[in-house]
């Protein structure tokens, strides 16, 4: 069964540049540039509605400016996830730039508020 998470998660694969790979968790070996994503809260209404809180991480070694703009570009795009069978609604309620120290990542996170009719 499709959940919102998966739907996000193909909605992304659909436009995103091929050198630039979402995953749900991380990948074994971690390439250059990537987007991790997660459900971070949100409740389900009588199992018929989940407003989901999914947070997209850009991931760039190489290139903070690739990161923010990749994070602000989702941010334009995430209106495009209506049109998606189930999608009720779809905003951005924050995007923050916290880097990954350990991992020496340039990091925008981009939190997002999708209702997905189930």
């Amino acid at each position: 069964m499709i959940d919102v998470e998966d739907t996000v998660l193909l909605w992304l694969k659909s436009w995103l540049p091929s050198d630039v790979k979402p995953f749900t968790q991380k990948p074994d070996q971690v390439p250059e540039k990537y987007i991790l994503l997660d459900r971070t809260g949100g409740p389900r209404e009588a199992m018929v509605l989940d407003r989901a809180e999914i947070l997209i991480e850009v991931y760039n070694k190489t290139d903070r400016r690739a990161a923010k703009e990749l994070a602000l570009t989702i941010g334009n795009k995430i209106k495009e996830l209506e049109l998606v069978h189930n999608v009720e609604h779809a905003a951005i309620n924050s995007t923050v730039r916290l880097d990954d120290t350990l991992t020496k990542y340039w990091r925008y996170q981009v939190y997002c508020d999708v209702n997905y009719r189930m």
